[in-house]
């Protein structure tokens, strides 16, 4: 990750997105000022990186990334600039999980889209398990967002940051009863935090 490209493209984007795009943000406060971290968000458009992005701005977000995206050198490029990393969702990529366990280690906030993929017209639609499966062998907080898409030029868009998930009467064991809890319980929170 390039640091100042990074922090130069939320300040950059933050302010067209203010514009075309504003967002009511809510729950910041619930990002760790320190540590490594999971967060959640449902995924509706190629805009939500940057959108849960620009209100973070005590930490850098490492995001979990289709691997299609780094086929083309100039677009894996800037993916990787910005902290990037392949993921290939058709299958068990163990790769990505052990990066992602690697960034949580060194401390860094891990940004997910459990979906798998986006949903345009922002309907609920199970989350994927590899997302509960990195967070309890890490051992790390995972805060729910949920961007109240589709965007829309010029009105305001839902952006909120709930608190960090519960596991405490699950255990942390990476078994298939486990998961399917932890994951259940992930898809709540971030649901959980509509409005309207």
């Amino acid at each position: 990750m390039n640091k100042r490209f990074y922090r130069f493209l939320c300040v950059f984007l933050g302010a067209i997105y203010a514009v075309l795009y504003p967002a009511k943000v809510e729950g910041v406060e619930n990002i760790p000022e320190e540590g490594g971290f999971v967060l959640c968000c449902n995924h509706c458009s190629n805009r939500d990186p940057f959108y849960l992005a620009i209100p973070v701005k005590r930490r850098y977000l490492h995001f979990m990334a289709k691997m299609e995206l780094f086929k083309f050198g100039p677009v894996a490029w800037f993916v990787r600039v910005l902290g990037g990393f392949p993921v290939d969702r058709g299958h068990s990529d163990l790769a990505a999980v052990r990066t992602s366990l690697q960034l949580i280690k060194e401390g860094h906030g891990l940004a997910i889209f459990p979906q798998g993929t986006r949903v345009k017209d922002n309907a609920r639609t199970p989350m994927l398990e590899g997302v509960s499966m990195i967070a309890l062998r890490a051992n790390a907080p995972v805060i729910p967002a949920y961007i109240g898409g589709p965007y829309r030029p010029f009105r305001r868009t839902q952006l909120t940051f709930g608190k960090p998930v519960d596991f405490s009467d699950i255990g942390r064991r990476v078994d298939s009863a486990t998961l399917d809890k932890a994951t259940r319980r992930i898809e709540d929170a971030v649901y959980g935090l509509k409005k309207g």
